[in-house]
């Protein structure tokens, strides 16, 4: 590895997370702007005296020799080319430290796996600290997939939380086109701790702790103007003191409220992604992860997702049967590019409150009831749910440090456990398990025409998934009936069997 950044600031570069002091023309008219805000703007009518078009030559020239410099100044700090003619910003005022290829001594553990990395535990050997290396690939160094990570390291840097991942350093090699980002190492993610407490639930205290940690984080990435947009389990991550942290800002984007450009409905994990979202919307706001956040409450008492919907139909489904359909209104006024695949025929009643009265407090329970609003407007804010009686009712939230010390826990140790579980099970039941099932279908094909049995095979297919003419919801009701059905004759069918 070449070299690790750490944080340095000068007088032009940063202020409050904004990257000033370089003015950029607009392509289009050429007009000056600085961090988002237009200077000056002419109208297109306006024929530009001599005096203007020497004036704005010479500032495009001034921004030009501005970036150029800066781009040459990071390539001598030691980032890589690659980088730097793309998002040189991303690493604006952070200064290379020199370091050799052992200054992070990789202990070869996984422990997390995207799409596009790799995350590590691994050492720091300047200070012996552990921490977590997220190794990004960057595929043939296409500038589109170098600006998407580009995206990420801004965001973080606008972060500073006790409940937010902070960017600890990054990492670049001169030798391959991988970058490392380097964090604080957590023990645990939320979905690796519920798999381990299966036999023992969460106390009313401790989740309350988990709550009001993740709140705030969230909170604070709100009021940065960040949506996380990938809220789950496994994105929220603890460690042995007890801290709690979000974290994986992959998906992230900044918003402001009433922006008018619009963002990709193509967020969020199926099983936390809002409604509208699944609808098709390309304007929303904090309410996306807010519908998030209330699916996570939810699993913290039931130690399960509440809505694991194996497609997009099926998740609106699920969703409409715990939490009702939307109001007319809302259907006429929202105009969602979905909506109408997905409006069902009748409405469906809200059934919060009778789905998980003998689960959560009447506290909790009302929080719930907000967070899992159908509707975007009705589901509050970070801020909002941080005051509900949820957090000021006894018993009131434990102390992080009082939260108890577990056995290192993630969602990709899970997995893997249960991959090994299954393999396990695999191997034992050979040789208990009948030769026409082990056989493939070209083997029995094949045994069946020696013993001259190659009769024809009735087979039965079910037909096209929908009826034309048909809706979704029907097509559902029938595949529900479907199912009982199948489940009511195998249990008969065991009961006969048991029968002396």
């Amino acid at each position: 590895m070449g070299g690790i950044c750490s944080k340095s600031r000068t007088d032009d570069e940063e202020k409050d997370g904004e990257f000033i002091g370089v003015p950029v023309a607009d392509p289009l008219n050429k007009d000056v702007m600085q961090n988002g805000n237009e200077i000056r703007k002419h109208n297109h009518n306006h024929k530009l005296s001599i005096s203007e078009r020497v004036l704005g030559s010479k500032r495009i020239q001034k921004i030009i020799s501005v970036v150029g410099k800066t781009q040459a100044s990071q390539k001598a700090a030691g980032w890589p080319s690659w980088l730097t003619s793309v998002a040189s910003d991303a690493v604006q005022g952070w200064v290379p430290r020199s370091a050799d290829s052992l200054m992070y001594d990789v202990f070869s553990l996984q422990i997390g796996q995207g799409t596009y990395s790799s995350v590590y535990r691994a050492r720091d050997l300047l200070n012996n600290k552990i921490v977590a290396i997220k190794k990004v690939r960057f595929v043939n160094m296409e500038p589109e997939s170098v600006r998407f990570m580009a995206r990420e390291i801004q965001i973080l840097r606008r972060l500073d939380h006790p409940n937010c991942m902070k960017l600890q350093a990054l990492v670049t090699s001169k030798y391959s086109g991988s970058l490392y980002l380097v964090f604080d190492y957590m023990e645990h993610d939320l979905v690796g701790l519920l798999h381990s407490q299966k036999d023992r639930k969460f106390t009313l205290p401790q989740i309350k702790c988990y709550m009001q940690q993740f709140l705030r984080g969230l909170e604070h990435c709100h009021s940065r103007g960040i949506l996380h947009r990938d809220l789950k389990g496994s994105n929220i991550l603890l460690n042995n003191d007890g801290t709690l942290k979000i974290g994986d800002f992959g998906l992230a984007a900044r918003f402001e409220p009433g922006q008018k450009e619009p963002l990709t409905s193509r967020v969020v994990t199926l099983w936390y992604r809002a409604p509208e979202l699944l609808f098709g919307s390309t304007s929303y706001g904090v309410a996306i992860d807010m519908w998030s956040a209330g699916c996570i409450l939810a699993e913290l008492f039931l130690g399960r997702p509440i809505m694991p919907g194996r497609t997009e139909v099926e998740q609106i489904h699920k969703i409409f049967k715990l939490c009702g359909s939307p109001s007319e209104e809302y259907w006429e006024v929202s105009k969602l590019p979905h909506a109408t695949s997905f409006k069902p025929q009748k409405p469906y009643k809200r059934r919060i409150i009778e789905t998980f009265q003998q689960h959560l407090p009447p506290s909790a329970l009302a929080l719930l009831d907000t967070l899992l609003a159908i509707e975007p407007d009705a589901r509050g804010t970070a801020t909002s749910a941080l005051s509900s009686e949820f957090f000021t009712t006894e018993p009131l939230p434990c102390d992080p440090s009082e939260l108890p010390v577990y056995p290192p826990s993630k969602e990709f140790d899970a997995r893997h456990r249960e991959g090994e579980a299954r393999r396990r099970k695999a191997e034992a039941m050979k040789g208990h398990v009948p030769e026409s099932v082990r056989m493939g279908a070209g083997e029995l094909k094949a045994q069946s025409k020696a013993q001259g049995q190659g009769k024809k095979i009735s087979r039965v297919y079910s037909g096209p998934l929908m009826r034309p003419g048909g809706n979704t919801e029907d097509m559902l009701k029938q595949h529900e009936r479907r199912i009982q059905a199948a489940v009511r004759k195998a249990r008969a069918d065991q009961a006969k069997t048991r029968l002396p």
